[in-house]
């Protein structure tokens, strides 16, 4: 088994520099294994805008901790963008002529938003019951519309905190919405990951040896006041009720 491991890793980087190696393997370059790219994206800045101002590292850094800062009765648009590495779709044939072969993963491929209390004095983020997580970290639930008509996750329910769009049927939407419900204490926070997973309906190989998830996260904190913004266009980012 380790031998088998060492050819590979071997060819791998012998296609890389354009060589061959043992019995061909590493004759054809090793396209890009993930499954494609991700980003989750707030108002960082609190210009009352999504815009490069957020986007761009060099002039906002996506703060940690507190992260977004949603005050409590305002809603923050959060923007999700997910792109499917298309190249894993198809696989090439070498010494056939045509087109390449078609290898369909969306069957079992998810995008997965999920929304959990974190520990910030925890090395893994947790706590000791279900009891103390809900009494130190406040509450935080994400809506589909900013008319709060579809409730996707709620961190009070434990039911209730991951939700999943399968790639073969359906799309994340392009904008969630976060409520800021209650208060918690200094040493908490809210995580929003956004993830795009095969592990879920794959079987164990796929675990070991399946393709590599893409995942972004975003930091949220409840406060019970709303920070400074400006003016709010008429597709807001910040919406008080």
């Amino acid at each position: 088994m380790i031998g088998c491991v060492l050819m590979a890793g071997v060819s791998d980087a012998a296609a890389q520099f354009g060589g061959g190696f043992g019995f061909g393997l590493g004759y054809f370059p090793v396209q890009d294994r993930s499954l494609g790219q991700v980003k989750i994206s707030g108002d960082t800045n609190y210009d009352g805008f999504l815009d490069s101002g957020d986007l761009d590292p060099n002039i906002n850094l996506k703060r940690n901790p507190p992260g977004l800062i949603v005050g409590t009765r305002e809603l923050a648009r959060i923007d999700l963008s997910v792109v499917h590495n298309a190249s894993l779709q198809t696989a090439s044939t070498p010494g056939s002529p045509g087109s390449p072969k078609l290898k369909f993963l969306y069957y079992k491929l998810s995008a997965i938003l999920d929304l959990r209390p974190i520990n910030l004095g925890h090395r893994r983020g947790s706590f000791k019951s279900f009891e103390e997580e809900q009494s130190r970290s406040g509450r935080m639930r994400i809506w589909l519309d900013p008319n709060r008509t579809t409730l996707l996750l709620d961190s009070a329910d434990p039911g209730k905190r991951r939700v999943e769009w399968p790639a073969a049927s359906s799309l994340p939407p392009k904008h969630v919405y976060a409520e800021g419900v209650s208060v918690g204490d200094s040493g908490t926070v809210m995580m929003l990951t956004l993830l795009l997973d095969n592990n879920n309906l794959g079987p164990v190989a796929d675990k070991l040896f399946g393709d590599k998830a893409c995942w972004d996260a975003l930091m949220l904190s409840v406060w019970p006041s709303p920070k400074t913004k400006p003016f709010i266009d008429k597709s807001p980012v910040w919406k008080r009720f």
